[in-house]
C-alpha cells in the first residue's frame, strides 16, 4: 500500500500539500507518476536506501494528490443535488440553493452519484496500489464528465490534517478497532476526513462512504444529506458502522456528524485518527492523542 512507502516530518505540513490545479490536470499528474511507483515498490520496500530521492517525493505526490478524486466529485454531487450552479473556481454554499433553484436531468443526478462512488473506489486503488490501479485510473478518466474537467481543486497546508495523515497513526487506530468491532461500513466527515479514511477503510478492508459536513472551511450547519445518500446507507443499517472524522480538537464537527448518523444505524462507533488531550468529544475509537 502506498501508505508504507511515506517517510515525513509529520508535525509540519511541507510545501507540495498547498497547491492549485484543474481537476483534468491532476488526474493526469497522477497518471504520469503511478507507472513509476508501482514499478519501485517493492525494491523500495526492500531496500529505502537504494531509491532515490524523487521516488519518495512521487509517493507523497500521489499521497496528496489522490484525495481529489473525491474531493471534487463530491462537491459535484452537492451541487447537483441541492440545486447549485456549476462552477469552476466558486463553491456555492448549501445555504444559497433557494436563490438560485438550479434543476438538474434525473439521470444526470443519477450518473452524478455513480460517478462519487467510483471517484472512491479508484482513489482507494491508487492507495492501495494495486496492479489494476493504471487500467481503473484510464477508466474514471475517460468517463469525467467534461462539466467537471475544468474544476478547481485547492490543497492548503493544514497541520492537523497533515498529522491525520501520518500512515503510522491511522495503522493504530486500525489496530484499536480491530481488536474490538469489524466495521460494515466507514462513513467520513469530508472533505477533511477523505485522505486518512481511504487509508483506513483499505487497513481494516471495510467499504467507505463521505457525506459532506464542513462547518468551517464550508459554514455547514448539518451534514449535507441527499436521499441518494440515505439510499447508499440502507443496507448498512444493522450495522456496526464507523463515524469518522480525521481529527478532534474541540470536537464539534464529530459529535453533529455522530448525532445525525447514529439513528440511522442499530450499531455505530466514532473514530478519529487523533484527539486533542482536553476535548470534550471523546471517539470511541482514537488512534493518537495530542496536546498543544
Amino acid at each position: 500500500m502506498l501508505h508504507r512507502l511515506i517517510y515525513s516530518d509529520w508535525d509540519n505540513p511541507p510545501e507540495s500539500m498547498a497547491f492549485e490545479a484543474p481537476y483534468e490536470e491532476i488526474l493526469a499528474r497522477i497518471k504520469a507518476l503511478l507507472p513509476g511507483i508501482l514499478a519501485g515498490r517493492h525494491e523500495a520496500l526492500a531496500s529505502p536506501a537504494t531509491m532515490p530521492p524523487g521516488y519518495w517525493d512521487d509517493c507523497i505526490a500521489l499521497y496528496l494528490l489522490a484525495p481529489a478524486l473525491v474531493n471534487i466529485s463530491l462537491n459535484f454531487k452537492v451541487c447537483v443535488e441541492q440545486g447549485l450552479p456549476l462552477h469552476p473556481t466558486y463553491y456555492f454554499e448549501v445555504s444559497e440553493a433557494t436563490r438560485f433553484k438550479a434543476t438538474y436531468p434525473t439521470r444526470m443526478v443519477e450518473h452524478t452519484n455513480e460517478f462519487f462512488i467510483a471517484s472512491i473506489e479508484t482513489a482507494r486503488g491508487l492507495y492501495a496500489l494495486e496492479p489494476e490501479a493504471v487500467e481503473r485510473l484510464d477508466v474514471y478518466i475517460r468517463n469525467l464528465p467534461e462539466v467537471i474537467s475544468g474544476f478547481i481543486y485547492t490543497s492548503t497546508k493544514d497541520k492537523y490534517t497533515w498529522r491525520a495523515s501520518n500512515p503510522a497513526k491511522i495503522t493504530d487506530l486500525a489496530d484499536h478497532i480491530q481488536k474490538h468491532v469489524s466495521p460494515a461500513l466507514i462513513v467520513g466527515a469530508a472533505h477533511g476526513s477523505i485522505l486518512s479514511g481511504l487509508v483506513l477503510a483499505n487497513l481494516l478492508n471495510t467499504p467507505l462512504y463521505f457525506i459532506r459536513f464542513s462547518m468551517f472551511k464550508r459554514q455547514d450547519t448539518s451534514p449535507i444529506l441527499a436521499p441518494s445518500d440515505l439510499a447508499f446507507l440502507e443496507p448498512y443499517k444493522a450495522g456496526p458502522v464507523l463515524l469518522f472524522d480525521e481529527d478532534v480538537a474541540k470536537g464539534t464537527t464529530l459529535t453533529k456528524f455522530s448525532e445525525t448518523l447514529q439513528p440511522f444505524f442499530q450499531e455505530s462507533y466514532t473514530a478519529s485518527v487523533l484527539r486533542h488531550a482536553l476535548s470534550p468529544c471523546k471517539p470511541d475509537f482514537v488512534g493518537r492523542s495530542w496536546h498543544d
